[in-house]
C-alpha cells in the first residue's frame, strides 16, 4: 500500500499553483502499523514512530534526493524515486516509512505521502535496513 495523503496533495498543488513556499527539506520516517497510513492522514503526531531514535533520514528537494522523474505516456502518469533509505542500527516494529515536511515541531509534521514495508521489520543493532526504490506516482483516475 502506498499513496498520497490528502494533505500531501493539497501543499503540492498549492505550493505550484499558489506559489506557497515548500518545505526546505523533508523527512522520511519508520512508522508502526498501529495506526496505519492512509489518505486522511494529516500529521506525522496521527501515527506512531517505531520506538528507536533517530530513525528519520533528512532529503533535499533536489535530484540527488529525489531522482529518476519519468513521463509514462503509455500509462498516464509520471514518476520520481526517492534515494535509496539506509537505517542502521536497531530497529523494532517497522511498517510503514512516511514523507513528511519539516515543520519545527515534529509532531507537527504533514505527511505528504506513505508505503506498505509489506511486514513488519524488526532488525538487530549491527544491522542495516536499506529502503530502495520508494516511488512517487501522479495519475488521473477516471
Amino acid at each position: 500500500m502506498a499513496g498520497f495523503t490528502n494533505k500531501g496533495k493539497l501543499n503540492l498543488l498549492t505550493s505550484f499553483f499558489q506559489s506557497t513556499t515548500p518545505p526546505t527539506n523533508v523527512y522520511a520516517y519508520l512508522v508502526t502499523n498501529a495506526v496505519a497510513p492512509t489518505a486522511d492522514t494529516n500529521t506525522l503526531s496521527d501515527l506512531t514512530e517505531i520506538t528507536e531514535t533517530g530513525k528519520e533520514i533528512a532529503l533535499n528537494l533536489d535530484s540527488t534526493d529525489f531522482n529518476n522523474p519519468v513521463e509514462d505516456d503509455t500509462n498516464d502518469k509520471a514518476t520520481i524515486q526517492i534515494k535509496d533509505l539506509v537505517f542502521n542500527g536497531s530497529i523494532t516494529a517497522a511498517s510503514y516509512v512516511v514523507l513528511t515536511d519539516d515543520d519545527s515541531t515534529e509532531a507537527d509534521r504533514i505527511v505528504y505521502a506513505y508505503w506498505s514495508l509489506g511486514s513488519v521489520r524488526t532488525i538487530g543493532g549491527g544491522d542495516t535496513l536499506v529502503i530502495a526504490d520508494l516511488q512517487l506516482d501522479l495519475v488521473e483516475c477516471e
